[in-house]
């Protein structure tokens, strides 16, 4: 009688690596994309300096952009050019950033850049002052 020597992959160890890192992953993905934001307790009101101009960004839930309360929403092109035009016109402007909440952070980073790009150093952020809670 002859013996043969059968040559088989275990795949066990490797289905239970696997089930692991799936559910490793699983409880992990959810809590990647959430960026608490920094509450301001008490926002303090922005000083008022007549010489400057101050204009407002508004950014909406789905990326809309508006500025200074203007119903219209622009493109992140159209944005981009109107600040380089609005820095050449009043340099020493104020300008000053109302994001929605719901917002990612990287659609926020993505406006500054473009402020920032246009020459504008300083960007305020608008703040709401919370409800106050009653006890």
């Amino acid at each position: 009688m002859r013996h043969t020597l059968a040559a088989e992959i275990n795949v066990t160890p490797l289905v239970d690596v696997c089930l692991v890192l799936l559910i490793i992953f699983m409880v992990v993905t959810p809590t990647l994309n959430q960026v608490e934001l920094p509450q301001a307790p008490e926002p303090q009101a922005w000083p008022a300096e007549p010489a400057r101009t101050r204009i407002t960004l508004a950014l909406g839930p789905p990326l809309a952009i508006s500025v200074d309360d203007d119903p219209g929403p622009l493109s992140e092109p159209a944005l981009e050019m109107l600040m380089h035009a609005l820095h050449a016109r009043q340099p020493s402007s104020q300008i000053l950033l109302r994001a929605d909440k719901r917002l990612s952070y990287g659609d926020i980073k993505r406006v500054l850049r473009i402020v920032q790009a246009a020459g504008f150093g300083a960007v305020g952020l608008v703040a709401e002052k919370p409800a106050p809670t009653t006890r």
